[in-house]
Protein backbone atom coordinates (compact mmCIF):
# COMPACT_ATOMS: atom_id res chain seq x y z
CA UNK A 1 0.00 0.00 0.00
CA UNK A 2 1.32 3.43 -0.88
CA UNK A 3 -0.35 6.84 -1.16
CA UNK A 4 1.51 10.03 -1.99
CA UNK A 5 0.89 13.73 -2.61
CA UNK A 6 3.05 16.63 -3.68
CA UNK A 7 2.19 18.87 -0.73
CA UNK A 8 1.68 16.56 2.24
CA UNK A 9 0.66 17.29 5.82
CA UNK A 10 2.72 17.93 8.94
CA UNK A 11 2.68 15.76 12.04
CA UNK A 12 1.00 18.64 13.86
CA UNK A 13 -1.77 18.80 11.26
CA UNK A 14 -2.28 15.05 11.44
CA UNK A 15 -2.69 15.23 15.20
CA UNK A 16 -5.61 17.65 14.66
CA UNK A 17 -7.60 15.02 12.75
CA UNK A 18 -10.70 13.82 14.65
CA UNK A 19 -9.57 10.17 14.36
CA UNK A 20 -6.40 11.11 16.27
CA UNK A 21 -8.24 12.48 19.30
CA UNK A 22 -6.36 11.31 22.39
CA UNK A 23 -3.24 10.34 20.41
CA UNK A 24 0.24 10.84 21.85
CA UNK A 25 3.59 11.54 20.18
CA UNK A 26 6.86 9.93 21.16
CA UNK A 27 9.32 11.35 21.83
CA UNK A 28 7.56 14.31 23.38
CA UNK A 29 9.88 16.78 21.67
CA UNK A 30 9.31 15.35 18.19
CA UNK A 31 9.31 17.89 15.36
CA UNK A 32 5.60 18.50 14.63
CA UNK A 33 6.51 20.43 11.46
CA UNK A 34 7.85 17.23 9.90
CA UNK A 35 6.06 16.81 6.56
CA UNK A 36 4.41 13.49 5.70
CA UNK A 37 4.01 12.96 1.97
CA UNK A 38 3.03 9.25 1.72
CA UNK A 39 1.71 6.24 3.61
CA UNK A 40 3.05 2.67 3.65
CA UNK A 41 2.69 -0.44 5.83
CA UNK A 42 5.61 -1.03 8.16
CA UNK A 43 6.13 -4.57 6.95
CA UNK A 44 6.87 -3.33 3.43
CA UNK A 45 10.57 -4.28 3.04
CA UNK A 46 11.10 -2.34 -0.17
CA UNK A 47 12.28 1.27 -0.35
CA UNK A 48 9.41 3.72 0.19
CA UNK A 49 8.99 7.29 -1.00
CA UNK A 50 10.77 9.96 1.03
CA UNK A 51 8.57 11.41 3.75
CA UNK A 52 6.55 8.23 4.25
CA UNK A 53 4.50 7.60 7.37
CA UNK A 54 4.61 3.93 8.34
CA UNK A 55 1.42 2.23 9.43
CA UNK A 56 2.43 -0.13 12.22
CA UNK A 57 -0.12 -2.82 13.02
CA UNK A 58 2.29 -5.21 14.63
CA UNK A 59 5.84 -4.99 15.98
CA UNK A 60 8.14 -5.25 12.94
CA UNK A 61 11.89 -5.05 13.50
CA UNK A 62 13.04 -2.59 10.88
CA UNK A 63 12.02 0.57 9.02
CA UNK A 64 12.23 0.97 5.24
CA UNK A 65 14.54 3.66 3.90
CA UNK A 66 12.57 6.88 3.34
CA UNK A 67 10.27 6.45 6.30
CA UNK A 68 10.18 9.47 8.63
CA UNK A 69 7.56 8.53 11.27
CA UNK A 70 5.17 5.81 12.34
CA UNK A 71 1.61 5.55 13.52
CA UNK A 72 0.70 2.64 15.76
CA UNK A 73 -1.78 1.37 18.32
CA UNK A 74 0.99 0.83 20.88
CA UNK A 75 4.23 2.63 21.52
CA UNK A 76 6.90 0.94 19.39
CA UNK A 77 9.96 -0.37 21.23
CA UNK A 78 13.48 0.30 19.99
CA UNK A 79 12.53 2.55 17.08
CA UNK A 80 14.28 5.84 16.43
CA UNK A 81 11.48 7.34 14.27
CA UNK A 82 8.86 9.68 15.82
CA UNK A 83 5.75 7.67 16.61
CA UNK A 84 2.08 8.68 16.85
CA UNK A 85 0.26 6.33 19.19
CA UNK A 86 -3.48 6.39 18.51
CA UNK A 87 -6.18 5.70 21.08
CA UNK A 88 -7.07 2.02 21.64
CA UNK A 89 -10.61 2.61 20.37
CA UNK A 90 -9.66 4.53 17.19
CA UNK A 91 -10.76 2.42 14.19
CA UNK A 92 -8.00 1.84 11.63
CA UNK A 93 -10.32 2.42 8.69
CA UNK A 94 -11.11 5.93 9.87
CA UNK A 95 -7.47 6.62 10.72
CA UNK A 96 -6.35 5.60 7.24
CA UNK A 97 -9.14 7.50 5.48
CA UNK A 98 -8.40 10.74 7.31
CA UNK A 99 -4.65 10.34 6.82
CA UNK A 100 -5.08 9.85 3.07
CA UNK A 101 -7.30 12.89 2.70
CA UNK A 102 -5.05 15.06 4.91
CA UNK A 103 -1.91 14.18 2.93
CA UNK A 104 -3.67 14.57 -0.43
CA UNK A 105 -5.08 17.98 0.54
CA UNK A 106 -1.82 19.34 1.90
CA UNK A 107 -3.01 19.23 5.49
CA UNK A 108 -6.12 21.29 4.80
CA UNK A 109 -8.53 18.60 5.91
CA UNK A 110 -6.71 18.18 9.21
CA UNK A 111 -6.79 21.90 9.91
CA UNK A 112 -10.41 22.17 8.81
CA UNK A 113 -11.46 19.23 10.97
CA UNK A 114 -9.65 20.68 13.97
CA UNK A 115 -11.11 24.14 13.29
CA UNK A 116 -14.60 22.69 13.07
CA UNK A 117 -14.21 20.99 16.44
CA UNK A 118 -12.89 24.19 18.07
CA UNK A 119 -15.58 26.39 16.51
CA UNK A 120 -18.28 24.05 17.69
CA UNK A 121 -17.54 25.12 21.28
CA UNK A 122 -18.74 28.76 21.03
CA UNK A 123 -21.59 27.80 18.70
CA UNK A 124 -22.94 25.17 21.08
CA UNK A 125 -22.33 27.16 24.27
CA UNK A 126 -23.97 30.32 22.89
CA UNK A 127 -20.86 32.45 23.27
CA UNK A 128 -21.94 34.56 20.29
CA UNK A 129 -19.71 36.38 17.84
CA UNK A 130 -17.18 37.13 20.57
CA UNK A 131 -16.70 33.41 21.19
CA UNK A 132 -16.39 32.70 17.46
CA UNK A 133 -13.79 35.46 17.06
CA UNK A 134 -11.79 34.16 20.04
CA UNK A 135 -11.83 30.60 18.66
CA UNK A 136 -10.83 31.84 15.19
CA UNK A 137 -7.90 33.80 16.61
CA UNK A 138 -6.76 30.72 18.52
CA UNK A 139 -7.07 28.47 15.44
CA UNK A 140 -5.18 30.86 13.17
CA UNK A 141 -2.71 31.98 15.86
CA UNK A 142 -3.33 35.54 14.67
CA UNK A 143 -5.63 38.50 15.41
CA UNK A 144 -9.09 38.19 13.83
CA UNK A 145 -11.90 40.68 13.14
CA UNK A 146 -15.45 39.86 12.06
CA UNK A 147 -17.35 42.54 10.12
CA UNK A 148 -20.88 42.58 8.74
CA UNK A 149 -21.78 43.40 5.14
CA UNK A 150 -21.66 47.14 5.92
CA UNK A 151 -18.17 46.75 7.43
CA UNK A 152 -19.43 47.47 10.92
CA UNK A 153 -17.36 45.48 13.38
CA UNK A 154 -19.27 42.59 14.90
CA UNK A 155 -16.43 41.26 17.04
CA UNK A 156 -12.64 40.92 17.21
CA UNK A 157 -10.03 38.99 19.14
CA UNK A 158 -6.34 39.66 19.65
CA UNK A 159 -6.24 42.86 17.61
CA UNK A 160 -3.64 45.48 18.51
CA UNK A 161 -4.14 49.23 18.23
CA UNK A 162 -2.17 49.06 15.00
CA UNK A 163 -4.50 46.38 13.62
CA UNK A 164 -7.57 48.40 14.57
CA UNK A 165 -6.17 51.57 12.99
CA UNK A 166 -5.32 49.74 9.74
CA UNK A 167 -8.79 48.18 9.69
CA UNK A 168 -10.53 51.53 10.28
CA UNK A 169 -8.52 53.13 7.46
CA UNK A 170 -9.45 50.30 5.07
CA UNK A 171 -13.12 50.64 6.01
CA UNK A 172 -13.01 54.40 5.35
CA UNK A 173 -11.44 53.78 1.94
CA UNK A 174 -14.09 51.19 1.05
CA UNK A 175 -16.96 53.43 2.12
CA UNK A 176 -15.45 56.30 0.15
CA UNK A 177 -16.14 54.53 -3.13
CA UNK A 178 -19.57 56.16 -3.35
CA UNK A 179 -22.96 54.44 -3.49
CA UNK A 180 -21.52 51.00 -4.31
CA UNK A 181 -21.67 48.43 -1.48
CA UNK A 182 -18.43 48.77 0.51
CA UNK A 183 -17.72 45.05 0.84
CA UNK A 184 -16.29 44.66 -2.68
CA UNK A 185 -13.75 47.51 -2.41
CA UNK A 186 -12.77 46.30 1.07
CA UNK A 187 -12.03 42.77 -0.14
CA UNK A 188 -9.82 44.08 -2.93
CA UNK A 189 -8.02 46.75 -0.87
CA UNK A 190 -4.30 46.19 -1.47
CA UNK A 191 -3.24 48.52 1.36
CA UNK A 192 -4.67 46.35 4.13
CA UNK A 193 -2.28 43.55 5.09
CA UNK A 194 -4.54 40.70 6.08
CA UNK A 195 -6.30 37.70 4.63
CA UNK A 196 -10.00 38.27 4.02
CA UNK A 197 -12.78 35.75 3.43
CA UNK A 198 -16.29 36.76 2.41
CA UNK A 199 -19.24 35.47 4.46
CA UNK A 200 -22.13 34.67 2.13
CA UNK A 201 -25.57 33.41 3.11
CA UNK A 202 -28.88 32.66 1.37
CA UNK A 203 -29.71 36.38 1.23
CA UNK A 204 -26.34 37.36 -0.24
CA UNK A 205 -23.23 38.93 1.36
CA UNK A 206 -23.36 38.72 5.15
CA UNK A 207 -19.90 39.97 6.14
CA UNK A 208 -16.18 39.27 6.06
CA UNK A 209 -13.58 37.59 8.27
CA UNK A 210 -10.20 39.35 8.49
CA UNK A 211 -7.06 37.57 9.64
CA UNK A 212 -4.15 39.91 10.36
CA UNK A 213 -1.32 37.93 8.85
CA UNK A 214 0.38 37.91 5.42
CA UNK A 215 -2.04 38.27 2.52
CA UNK A 216 -0.60 35.17 0.81
CA UNK A 217 -1.68 32.24 2.93
CA UNK A 218 -1.35 28.49 2.41
CA UNK A 219 -4.27 26.58 0.95
CA UNK A 220 -4.79 24.87 4.31
CA UNK A 221 -5.24 28.24 6.06
CA UNK A 222 -7.60 29.44 3.33
CA UNK A 223 -9.73 26.36 3.94
CA UNK A 224 -9.78 27.12 7.65
CA UNK A 225 -10.83 30.71 6.92
CA UNK A 226 -13.76 29.32 4.95
CA UNK A 227 -14.69 27.13 7.92
CA UNK A 228 -14.60 30.21 10.18
CA UNK A 229 -16.77 32.12 7.71
CA UNK A 230 -19.30 29.27 7.86
CA UNK A 231 -19.32 29.47 11.66
CA UNK A 232 -19.92 33.23 11.43
CA UNK A 233 -22.83 32.55 9.09
CA UNK A 234 -24.34 30.07 11.57
CA UNK A 235 -24.06 32.64 14.36
CA UNK A 236 -25.51 35.32 12.07
CA UNK A 237 -28.53 33.13 11.29
CA UNK A 238 -29.04 32.51 15.00
CA UNK A 239 -28.69 36.23 15.70
CA UNK A 240 -31.22 37.06 12.97
CA UNK A 241 -33.76 34.65 14.46
CA UNK A 242 -33.24 36.13 17.91
CA UNK A 243 -33.55 39.68 16.58
CA UNK A 244 -36.67 38.85 14.59
CA UNK A 245 -38.30 37.32 17.67
CA UNK A 246 -37.43 40.32 19.82
CA UNK A 247 -38.54 42.70 17.06
CA UNK A 248 -41.91 40.94 16.95
CA UNK A 249 -42.34 41.36 20.70
CA UNK A 250 -41.33 45.02 20.59
CA UNK A 251 -43.68 45.58 17.66
CA UNK A 252 -46.56 43.99 19.59
CA UNK A 253 -45.97 46.33 22.54
CA UNK A 254 -45.91 49.37 20.24
CA UNK A 255 -49.06 48.15 18.47
CA UNK A 256 -50.94 47.72 21.73
CA UNK A 257 -49.89 51.12 23.06
CA UNK A 258 -50.95 52.84 19.84
CA UNK A 259 -54.23 50.95 19.67
CA UNK A 260 -55.23 51.36 23.30
CA UNK A 261 -54.07 54.94 23.91
CA UNK A 262 -54.18 54.36 27.67
CA UNK A 263 -52.89 50.87 28.49
CA UNK A 264 -52.69 49.05 31.80
CA UNK A 265 -49.84 50.48 33.87
CA UNK A 266 -48.54 47.20 35.28
CA UNK A 267 -48.89 45.45 31.93
CA UNK A 268 -46.75 48.10 30.23
CA UNK A 269 -44.11 47.96 32.96
CA UNK A 270 -44.00 44.15 32.95
CA UNK A 271 -43.78 43.82 29.17
CA UNK A 272 -41.16 46.57 29.00
CA UNK A 273 -38.97 44.74 31.50
CA UNK A 274 -39.29 41.52 29.51
CA UNK A 275 -37.87 43.48 26.57
CA UNK A 276 -35.01 44.90 28.61
CA UNK A 277 -36.38 48.39 29.28
CA UNK A 278 -37.77 50.06 32.41
CA UNK A 279 -40.86 52.19 31.74
CA UNK A 280 -42.01 52.43 35.36
CA UNK A 281 -41.13 56.14 35.55
CA UNK A 282 -42.35 57.00 32.07
CA UNK A 283 -40.30 57.91 29.02
CA UNK A 284 -39.85 60.16 26.02
CA UNK A 285 -41.07 58.62 22.78
CA UNK A 286 -39.07 58.98 19.57
CA UNK A 287 -39.87 58.25 15.94
CA UNK A 288 -37.70 58.27 12.82
CA UNK A 289 -38.00 57.94 9.08
CA UNK A 290 -35.46 57.33 6.33
CA UNK A 291 -36.25 58.96 2.98
CA UNK A 292 -34.82 59.44 -0.47
CA UNK A 293 -33.86 63.14 -0.79
CA UNK A 294 -34.39 62.95 -4.55
CA UNK A 295 -37.94 61.69 -4.05
CA UNK A 296 -39.21 63.07 -0.71
CA UNK A 297 -42.38 60.99 -0.81
CA UNK A 298 -40.50 57.68 -1.13
CA UNK A 299 -39.61 56.07 2.16
CA UNK A 300 -36.75 53.59 2.34
CA UNK A 301 -37.87 50.03 3.04
CA UNK A 302 -34.68 48.10 2.21
CA UNK A 303 -34.37 45.71 5.16
CA UNK A 304 -30.56 45.71 5.07
CA UNK A 305 -30.31 49.51 5.21
CA UNK A 306 -32.90 49.78 7.97
CA UNK A 307 -31.17 47.03 9.97
CA UNK A 308 -27.86 48.84 9.68
CA UNK A 309 -29.36 52.14 10.87
CA UNK A 310 -31.13 50.40 13.75
CA UNK A 311 -27.87 48.73 14.81
CA UNK A 312 -26.08 52.07 14.75
CA UNK A 313 -28.81 53.85 16.72
CA UNK A 314 -29.02 51.09 19.31
CA UNK A 315 -25.27 51.08 19.79
CA UNK A 316 -25.19 54.85 20.26
CA UNK A 317 -28.21 54.91 22.57
CA UNK A 318 -27.01 52.02 24.73
CA UNK A 319 -23.84 53.92 25.51
CA UNK A 320 -25.47 57.10 26.84
CA UNK A 321 -29.13 56.20 27.50
CA UNK A 322 -29.10 52.47 28.34
CA UNK A 323 -32.05 50.08 28.25
CA UNK A 324 -33.92 52.12 25.69
CA UNK A 325 -36.33 50.44 23.28
CA UNK A 326 -36.05 51.01 19.52
CA UNK A 327 -37.69 49.11 16.67
CA UNK A 328 -38.77 49.58 13.05
CA UNK A 329 -42.54 49.54 12.91
CA UNK A 330 -44.59 49.94 9.73
CA UNK A 331 -41.97 51.89 7.86
CA UNK A 332 -40.75 54.09 10.68
CA UNK A 333 -38.61 53.66 13.74
CA UNK A 334 -40.42 54.04 17.05
CA UNK A 335 -39.36 53.61 20.65
CA UNK A 336 -38.72 55.03 24.08
CA UNK A 337 -35.97 56.71 26.08
CA UNK A 338 -36.95 55.60 29.60
CA UNK A 339 -36.82 58.07 32.48
CA UNK A 340 -35.40 55.41 34.81
CA UNK A 341 -32.11 55.19 32.91
CA UNK A 342 -31.84 58.78 31.69
CA UNK A 343 -28.53 60.61 32.18
CA UNK A 344 -28.37 63.14 34.99
CA UNK A 345 -30.05 66.44 34.18
CA UNK A 346 -27.87 69.47 33.66
CA UNK A 347 -28.59 72.60 35.67
CA UNK A 348 -31.76 74.43 34.53
CA UNK A 349 -32.52 71.64 32.02
CA UNK A 350 -35.89 69.94 31.74
CA UNK A 351 -36.36 66.31 30.77
CA UNK A 352 -37.80 67.45 27.41
CA UNK A 353 -34.74 69.60 26.71
CA UNK A 354 -32.45 66.76 27.69
CA UNK A 355 -34.19 64.32 25.33
CA UNK A 356 -34.18 66.80 22.44
CA UNK A 357 -30.46 67.53 22.86
CA UNK A 358 -29.71 63.81 23.09
CA UNK A 359 -31.69 62.98 19.93
CA UNK A 360 -29.97 65.84 18.07
CA UNK A 361 -26.60 64.34 18.99
CA UNK A 362 -27.91 60.92 18.02
CA UNK A 363 -28.84 62.26 14.58
CA UNK A 364 -25.39 63.75 14.08
CA UNK A 365 -23.63 60.51 15.01
CA UNK A 366 -25.95 58.14 13.13
CA UNK A 367 -26.27 60.22 9.97
CA UNK A 368 -22.98 59.03 8.37
CA UNK A 369 -24.15 55.40 8.57
CA UNK A 370 -26.80 56.04 5.89
CA UNK A 371 -25.09 58.32 3.34
CA UNK A 372 -27.31 59.54 0.54
CA UNK A 373 -30.52 59.31 2.56
CA UNK A 374 -32.51 61.76 4.62
CA UNK A 375 -32.85 60.88 8.32
CA UNK A 376 -35.57 62.62 10.33
CA UNK A 377 -35.96 62.07 14.08
CA UNK A 378 -38.97 63.27 16.07
CA UNK A 379 -39.39 63.61 19.84
CA UNK A 380 -42.52 63.59 22.02
CA UNK A 381 -43.04 65.41 25.27
CA UNK A 382 -41.79 63.68 28.40
CA UNK A 383 -44.52 61.41 29.77
CA UNK A 384 -44.44 60.29 33.40
CA UNK A 385 -47.23 57.71 33.29
CA UNK A 386 -46.36 54.37 31.63
CA UNK A 387 -50.01 53.85 30.71
CA UNK A 388 -49.92 57.08 28.66
CA UNK A 389 -46.95 56.12 26.51
CA UNK A 390 -49.24 55.32 23.60
CA UNK A 391 -50.11 59.02 23.46
CA UNK A 392 -46.39 59.85 23.56
CA UNK A 393 -45.81 57.58 20.54
CA UNK A 394 -48.61 59.39 18.72
CA UNK A 395 -46.98 62.74 19.51
CA UNK A 396 -43.65 61.65 18.08
CA UNK A 397 -45.34 60.12 15.05
CA UNK A 398 -47.40 63.27 14.47
CA UNK A 399 -44.27 65.47 14.64
CA UNK A 400 -42.59 63.12 12.16
CA UNK A 401 -45.57 63.26 9.79
CA UNK A 402 -45.69 67.05 9.92
CA UNK A 403 -41.96 67.24 9.19
CA UNK A 404 -42.58 65.06 6.15
CA UNK A 405 -45.43 67.28 4.92
CA UNK A 406 -43.16 70.29 5.31
CA UNK A 407 -40.36 68.54 3.36
CA UNK A 408 -38.08 68.53 6.38
CA UNK A 409 -36.23 65.40 5.27
CA UNK A 410 -33.19 65.55 7.50
CA UNK A 411 -32.93 66.73 11.08
CA UNK A 412 -34.75 66.67 14.41
CA UNK A 413 -38.23 67.92 15.18
CA UNK A 414 -40.22 67.94 18.42
CA UNK A 415 -43.92 67.78 19.17
CA UNK A 416 -43.74 71.11 20.98
CA UNK A 417 -42.20 72.79 17.93
CA UNK A 418 -45.13 71.80 15.71
CA UNK A 419 -47.31 74.42 17.41
CA UNK A 420 -50.56 75.00 15.51
CA UNK A 421 -49.36 72.66 12.78
CA UNK A 422 -50.59 69.71 14.86
CA UNK A 423 -54.12 71.14 14.92
CA UNK A 424 -54.11 71.82 11.19
CA UNK A 425 -52.63 68.40 10.48
CA UNK A 426 -55.48 66.74 12.37
CA UNK A 427 -57.93 68.66 10.21
CA UNK A 428 -56.00 67.56 7.13
CA UNK A 429 -56.16 63.93 8.27
CA UNK A 430 -59.87 63.97 9.14
CA UNK A 431 -61.35 66.61 6.79
CA UNK A 432 -58.84 67.53 4.06
CA UNK A 433 -61.47 69.39 2.02
CA UNK A 434 -62.01 71.75 4.96
CA UNK A 435 -58.31 72.72 5.06
CA UNK A 436 -58.30 73.15 1.29
CA UNK A 437 -61.35 75.39 1.51
CA UNK A 438 -59.70 77.54 4.20
CA UNK A 439 -56.58 77.94 2.06
CA UNK A 440 -58.59 78.88 -1.03
CA UNK A 441 -60.59 81.51 0.86
CA UNK A 442 -57.47 83.21 2.26
CA UNK A 443 -54.35 82.80 0.13
CA UNK A 444 -55.99 81.31 -2.95
CA UNK A 445 -56.82 84.69 -4.57
CA UNK A 446 -53.29 86.00 -3.87
CA UNK A 447 -51.64 82.88 -5.33
CA UNK A 448 -53.67 83.18 -8.52
CA UNK A 449 -52.88 86.90 -8.73
CA UNK A 450 -49.13 86.19 -8.38
CA UNK A 451 -49.32 83.57 -11.10
CA UNK A 452 -51.24 85.84 -13.45
CA UNK A 453 -49.19 89.00 -13.00
CA UNK A 454 -45.80 87.54 -11.92
CA UNK A 455 -45.85 89.35 -8.58
CA UNK A 456 -44.60 88.38 -5.09
CA UNK A 457 -47.55 89.08 -2.81
CA UNK A 458 -47.60 85.69 -1.04
CA UNK A 459 -43.80 85.63 -0.66
CA UNK A 460 -43.89 89.16 0.78
CA UNK A 461 -46.57 88.23 3.32
CA UNK A 462 -44.65 85.09 4.34
CA UNK A 463 -41.41 87.06 4.85
CA UNK A 464 -43.18 89.88 6.72
CA UNK A 465 -44.79 87.42 9.16
CA UNK A 466 -41.56 85.46 9.55
CA UNK A 467 -39.82 88.67 10.63
CA UNK A 468 -42.57 89.56 13.14
CA UNK A 469 -43.99 92.41 11.07
CA UNK A 470 -40.72 94.33 10.82
CA UNK A 471 -41.07 96.40 7.65
CA UNK A 472 -37.42 97.43 7.42
CA UNK A 473 -36.15 93.86 7.95
CA UNK A 474 -38.58 92.55 5.32
CA UNK A 475 -37.40 95.14 2.82
CA UNK A 476 -33.79 94.23 3.55
CA UNK A 477 -34.36 90.51 3.12
CA UNK A 478 -36.25 91.00 -0.15
CA UNK A 479 -33.76 93.59 -1.44
CA UNK A 480 -36.42 96.20 -2.10
CA UNK A 481 -37.69 99.49 -0.69
CA UNK A 482 -39.96 99.71 2.34
CA UNK A 483 -42.53 101.62 0.29
CA UNK A 484 -42.64 98.71 -2.14
CA UNK A 485 -43.25 96.28 0.73
CA UNK A 486 -46.04 98.50 2.07
CA UNK A 487 -47.57 98.69 -1.39
CA UNK A 488 -47.55 94.92 -1.78
CA UNK A 489 -49.16 94.39 1.63
CA UNK A 490 -51.90 96.94 0.83
CA UNK A 491 -52.44 95.32 -2.57
CA UNK A 492 -52.74 91.91 -0.90
CA UNK A 493 -55.37 93.31 1.49
CA UNK A 494 -57.38 94.69 -1.43
CA UNK A 495 -57.37 91.33 -3.23
CA UNK A 496 -57.90 88.96 -0.28
CA UNK A 497 -59.89 91.17 2.07
CA UNK A 498 -57.38 90.40 4.84
CA UNK A 499 -55.49 93.32 6.36
CA UNK A 500 -52.18 92.10 7.78
CA UNK A 501 -52.22 95.05 10.19
CA UNK A 502 -55.24 93.61 12.02
CA UNK A 503 -54.53 90.85 14.54
CA UNK A 504 -57.40 88.56 13.47
CA UNK A 505 -56.49 88.85 9.79
CA UNK A 506 -52.80 88.37 10.56
CA UNK A 507 -53.64 85.16 12.45
CA UNK A 508 -55.69 83.91 9.49
CA UNK A 509 -52.83 84.59 7.10
CA UNK A 510 -50.38 82.79 9.40
CA UNK A 511 -52.62 79.72 9.56
CA UNK A 512 -53.22 79.94 5.81
CA UNK A 513 -49.47 79.80 5.12
CA UNK A 514 -49.15 76.74 7.38
CA UNK A 515 -52.12 75.13 5.64
CA UNK A 516 -50.46 75.84 2.31
CA UNK A 517 -47.35 73.96 3.40
CA UNK A 518 -49.32 71.01 4.76
CA UNK A 519 -51.26 70.79 1.51
CA UNK A 520 -47.98 70.34 -0.32
CA UNK A 521 -47.88 73.78 -1.91
CA UNK A 522 -44.46 75.34 -1.35
CA UNK A 523 -44.33 78.96 -0.27
CA UNK A 524 -42.95 80.93 -3.22
CA UNK A 525 -39.61 82.68 -2.81
CA UNK A 526 -39.57 86.36 -3.63
CA UNK A 527 -37.60 87.29 -6.73
CA UNK A 528 -35.07 90.09 -7.00
CA UNK A 529 -36.71 93.53 -6.72
CA UNK A 530 -38.84 94.36 -9.70
CA UNK A 531 -40.38 97.57 -8.51
CA UNK A 532 -41.87 98.37 -11.87
CA UNK A 533 -43.89 95.12 -11.73
CA UNK A 534 -45.59 96.05 -8.47
CA UNK A 535 -47.84 98.52 -10.20
CA UNK A 536 -49.67 95.65 -11.89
Amino acid sequence: MSASAASGATLGEILRLPAFAGAEVFPGDADLDLVIRALAPADDEVRVDPGTLLIVTGMPAGSPIGAVATVARHRPVGRSLPAIVIAPTAPWTRVLDELSVAIASGGASARVAAARVRLRVPLVSGAGFAGVAEAASEILAAPVAILDEYLDQVSQAGCTDEDRAALAAAIDRARGHGPTPPLGPFLSDAELVGARTRVTGPRGPAGVVVCFRADRIPAAIAAVMTEIADAVLVERARDDVRNETEASLRGELIDELLAAGDAGRQSVIRRGRLLGTDLAEGAVAIAARLTDPHNPHRQIHDARILRRLLQQLRGLVERDWPRSLLEWHEGRLMGFLPTATAPALAEDQSRDQQATAFVARLHTLARPSVPGFGLTLAVSRHTLEPERLGAALEEADLALSIAGRLDQLDGVTTFEETGTYKLLFQILADRPQELESFYQSTLGPLTRYDEQYNTDLVATIATYLELDGNLAATAGKLFTHRHTIRYRLDRAADISGLDIGKSDDREKLTLALKSMRLLGRPIPVATQPLADRDSA
